[in-house]
């Protein structure tokens, strides 16, 4: 497909209002949803550094073309979420990191992640993408209504992995695990994206129009999406189980905490944060790293304080307040203890480039 502004599901998408209540923290930005299901379509146009969005569910949508920055796009904070998200590619490739190691997805491909996976997609070519996020309660009650019949007029309860991963991370004592998907066309790309796109068309129309049986309509495509992908002669799947460790977690987000606020925040505020004893932090923390949460924390304020002294022209005692040292000796000797140079002299060296 071309990615452009004349593009297939560009042309079917509506024009109302939206509203999604997206809350972030320093872990990870979290995206809720009021409703039962979303359909969310990017178009990333980096020849034009434009990103065309559409955001569609039942009585709301809203579209939008915005500039986009590089740096956003390449360095976007990871999301989790409160729904279940299916992820295609309809045209290009996309990056997507999840919990920090990055894969590749080309056209056709399609990945499901559960709530707790940590990811984000990054686009470096021009690339379409649709989403559908839904929701658990209308995950469920899909899979409650969706009955099958074989030839003879018999109910049978065909084996479905998918809806399998949605019952077990809804039961509770399966909160924390971590699991996402990959379907891999088996076939070719442009038949399993021609395909998606007569569905996601629908489900788009439909939503739009508001008329009874909505949600009936668009649970029946949510059921043949999933048979799609579980056709082993349409698709190829790959399942990954990532540790959800409790230490592993707060870890994460201790680290994600610093490395947002530059060390910048007391042990007291990180506690009052993520709703931890501070010394159990710390106890975390040297752990994992062999130092104390102070240190560990100081470490994300020295980097920032190399990065100003190297791209900025503000001076050292600005760089100090800044960051919270309010002794200059002190400063000095644990500036020089992890670079090996004075504060002075590591801008000098940067100024002058390598050698």
């Amino acid at each position: 497909m071309n990615p452009t502004n004349e593009s297939h599901l560009k042309k079917n998408l509506s024009l109302t209002e939206l509203h999604i209540d997206k809350r972030a923290s320093f872990y990870a930005e979290q995206y809720r949803m009021n409703g039962p299901y979303m359909l969310i379509y990017m178009n990333y146009d980096l020849d034009h550094d434009e990103i065309f969005y559409s955001l569609i569910a039942p009585g709301f949508s809203k579209t939008n073309t915005s500039r986009m920055k590089s740096d956003f796009v390449r360095n976007r904070s990871m999301h989790q979420h409160e729904f279940f998200e299916f992820m295609f590619v309809i045209h290009g490739r996309i990056i997507q990191k999840i919990e920090g190691k990055t894969y590749t997805y080309q056209e056709g491909q399609c990945c499901l992640v559960n709530q707790n996976v940590r990811h984000v997609e990054i686009a470096q070519e021009n690339a379409e993408l649709m989403f559908l996020a839904v929701s658990n309660d209308f995950f469920l009650n899909l899979i409650r209504s969706d009955i099958h019949y074989d030839e003879t007029g018999h109910v049978i309860s065909p084996e479905n992995p998918i809806y399998d991963l949605v019952r077990k991370t809804c039961q509770t004592g399966n909160a924390a695990q971590k699991q996402y998907w990959d379907f891999i066309p088996a076939g070719s790309p442009d038949a399993a994206v021609s395909e998606f796109e007569q569905i996601f068309g629908t489900i788009i129309r439909e939503t739009a129009e508001r008329r009874p049986g909505l949600l009936p309509l668009v649970s029946g495509l949510v059921s043949r999406i999933s048979s799609i992908l579980l056709d082993p002669e349409q698709y190829a799947l790959q399942k990954f189980t990532l540790p959800s460790d409790k230490e592993e977690y707060l870890f994460l987000r201790i680290k994600e905490l610093l490395t947002q606020t530059n060390g910048c925040i007391s042990r007291q505020d990180l506690a009052a944060e993520l709703h931890y004893d501070p010394d159990y932090m710390n106890k975390i923390v040297k752990k994992r790293t062999g130092i104390s949460l102070l240190k560990y924390g100081r470490n994300f304020s020295l980097k920032e304080s190399a990065r100003l002294l190297a791209y900025t022209d503000m001076s050292i005692s600005d760089i100090m307040q800044r960051l919270g040292f309010t002794n200059r000796s002190h400063f000095y000797a644990i500036f020089r203890e992890k670079f090996g140079l004075t504060p002075k002299e590591y801008r000098q060296k940067k100024s002058r480039g390598p050698s």
